[in-house]
């Protein structure tokens, strides 16, 4: 049985791929209706000559046509929709999230736009000594109720993503290093708490990491990428529970 947290996000990947699917088939019926209604053209006295039938043939294929490209570009946002967004938190996916960020990264390098990467980690383990292991589906628990404290904190020209299993990365322009901790420690102190788990109940914290798109190192996405995991793995050495810039 499913858990009925993910019910919303299985409904809307469910109502999208049937989209899909009604799309894709009405370009296929185009496709049909070309191979079935072959235009005769004729030659007379050297011209071309179209009957009304054969006319109205083509008539109804340019109709159809129009219809079906719109079905296809249909088709495209759908499947483009549900690679942008992780099923668990409605989070932008790792791969999309990747995408703005190199294009953020571009466009900081050439007009000069600063922007700041807030990297957190959430942590079940460092307030529970004796917990070993948490399951997929406790943890997506956690991940969600993560997401939604950061949805309600971030700005809308902000863009977070769910980038690991248990890490959420937040692209967030015009930023500088202060503005970001600010927004970090909003999301920090809202996630300390203890949540109801099928292990009981388990307090769960994180750690954050903040990086400036203006560091000498963060030249290219993998210079950028490897400050986000130094940024990490330095709030997890002086953690548990902090953000660090």
């Amino acid at each position: 049985m499913l858990p009925m947290k993910d019910a919303p996000a299985i409904l809307h990947d469910i109502r999208t791929i049937r989209d899909i699917e009604a799309s894709l088939e009405e370009a296929e019926t185009f496709i049909g209706r070309v191979k079935a209604n072959k235009v005769r053209l004729t030659l007379q006295n050297g011209n071309i000559s179209i009957s009304r039938e054969e006319m109205a043939k083509i008539t109804d294929l340019v109709i159809t046509l129009e219809r079906s490209g719109k079905a296809l570009e249909t088709a495209v946002r759908y499947l483009r929709e549900l690679m942008a967004y992780d099923e668990v938190t409605q989070l932008f996916s790792r791969r999309y999230l990747f995408h703005l960020l190199e294009k953020e990264l571009h466009r900081a390098q050439r007009y000069d736009n600063p922007f700041a990467v807030l990297a957190l980690e959430i942590d079940p383990y460092s307030a529970n000594p004796d917990l070993k292991h948490v399951g997929q589906d406790d943890l997506n628990l956690m991940m969600a109720e993560t997401a939604r404290v950061v949805r309600k904190y971030v700005r809308d020209s902000d863009s977070p993503g769910r980038t690991g299993e248990r890490t959420i990365i937040c692209l967030l322009p015009e930023t500088d290093a202060k503005g970001a901790l600010i927004l970090g420690e909003r999301i920090r102190k809202s996630v300390d708490k203890t949540y109801d788990l099928s292990i009981g109940s388990t307090p769960m914290t994180l750690v954050g990491g903040i990086v400036e798109s203006h560091d000498p190192a963060a030249t290219d996405m993998a210079g950028l990428l490897y400050l986000i995991d130094q940024k990490l793995a330095d709030a997890r050495a002086k953690g548990p529970n902090v953000i660090v810039k």
